[in-house]
């Protein structure tokens, strides 16, 4: 008897400590070494996500075994607002365990787009992923770096699959440059209104899947001394020169979303704490409330001849955004007119057909086949014509007398 109590006792015991969230915000480093570099990143957890067994350009900022962050331009749409997920595609997680190793491809479950995710701006432009853990076979934690003032430099990082093996990550060390910030605002408003929250550059890496093509980073990591943490996604680019060709070499610029202020709004999705990593400082303050939003511009960008393009870059139908062109002189010209080219072009026409009936009816004249006209209406077309003009061509084919 006493020996079945204990072992009630300790199933008990047990049970308890399965259920308590282990999961708070984490002051504790992620990593503890002597320096970092960003090969140290090919180490690290990471995901892709697949649509209809397809590899996107879209990775996953993974928090669980079972959820995480994706972009919200990756998912795909019934609307233009965004609002209707079209539920016939079928999505997948790729998860890397690190150092090109696999802990295979799940499916996912659910998928929560922010409620202020905008698609024309790409504001807000993050989406909470759940997806099942292979079975149960597999368990881990990975930190969202939470707080931006920790981080000294930033690591962009692309992954990829060749088939169903992982390539090894592609890896650069980058800080932010003021040269950039001013180019990045004048190309796409919301970065200008919303520079806490992104990050732009125009850092690129051969597409996987086209190596005649530059394509964005997938993700970015915050480095913190000897600490590294997952902390922003790729969401856009605003694309110029080369009409327009995301490929085409012209002039790009990528925006990534900062996830630090969304924390909150998944733990209101997931109904759980979320891993977060930050140094432990009294200047430390953390973004509670679960309903943030970025300012959102009314127009994507400012300038002339600007696409902005965004989610999977892999598979952009080009045919489907038609690029803009800035406008010529001629056409400011006839916008102050008050002419629109349509109009001039029916004028142009109208004094052509004007001009050809003349000359017909004037061929009939002298031919002497204008049959029964009456010669009122033959003098009144005919009759003004110049005195040497009549005299050089004979005689009239109509009567002159009333």
């Amino acid at each position: 008897m006493k020996f079945a109590q204990c072992l009630l006792a300790l199933a008990a015991g047990l049970s308890a400590v399965l259920a308590k969230d282990e999961t708070p915000n984490m002051h504790r480093l992620f990593r503890r070494q002597a320096s970092t570099t960003p090969s140290d990143v090919n180490g690290f957890k990471g995901a892709i996500l697949l649509k209809n067994g397809q590899q996107t350009s879209c990775e996953v900022a993974l928090m669980r075994s079972t959820y995480g962050f994706v972009a919200a331009a990756c998912i795909d749409y019934l609307d233009s607002e965004a609002k209707a997920m079209n539920q016939s595609t079928i999505y997948e997680v790729a998860i890397s365990a690190g150092n090109q190793v696999s802990y295979g491809t799940v499916l996912v479950s659910k998928i929560t787009p922010n409620p202020q995710y905008d698609p024309k701006t790409f504001a807000n432009n993050l989406a909470v992923i759940e997806f099942s853990n292979n079975g149960g076979r597999y368990d881990f934690v990975n930190y969202i770096a939470s707080w931006r003032p920790d981080w000294t430099s930033m690591y962009y990082v692309r992954r990829s699959l060749a088939g169903n093996a992982w390539n090894m990550p592609v890896a650069a060390s980058y800080s932010e440059s003021s040269s950039d910030l001013v180019n990045c605002a004048r190309a796409n408003k919301l970065f200008l209104s919303n520079q806490k929250d992104m990050m732009c550059n125009q850092m690129s890496t051969p597409s996987a899947v086209n190596s005649t093509c530059s394509a964005p980073f997938g993700s970015v990591y915050g480095v913190n001394g000897v600490n590294i943490a997952i902390a922003a996604l790729y969401s856009h680019s605003a694309v110029y020169g080369n009409n327009n060709n995301i490929c085409g070499g012209g002039n790009v610029y990528n925006y990534y979303t900062v996830m630090e202020n969304y924390v909150h709004w998944a733990m209101s999705v997931l109904k759980t704490r979320v891993p977060v990593y930050h140094t432990r400082v009294a200047e430390y303050t953390e973004n509670m409330n679960p309903n943030y939003s970025m300012t959102i511009p009314a127009q994507p960008s400012d300038m002339d001849g600007v696409k902005v393009v965004g989610g999977d870059i892999y598979h952009i139908k080009t045919e489907d955004t038609p690029n803009p062109q800035p406008e010529t002189e001629e056409t400011k010209e006839a916008k102050s007119s008050g002419l629109s080219t349509v109009a001039i072009i029916a004028i142009v026409i109208g004094i052509v057909l004007l001009l050809a009936l003349a000359y017909y009816l004037y061929r009939k004249k002298q031919q002497g086949k204008l049959g029964g006209m009456s010669r009122v209406r033959a003098w009144w077309l005919f009759g003004r014509l110049g005195n040497s003009a009549r005299n050089s061509q004979g005689p009239p084919a109509y009567p002159t007398y009333f």
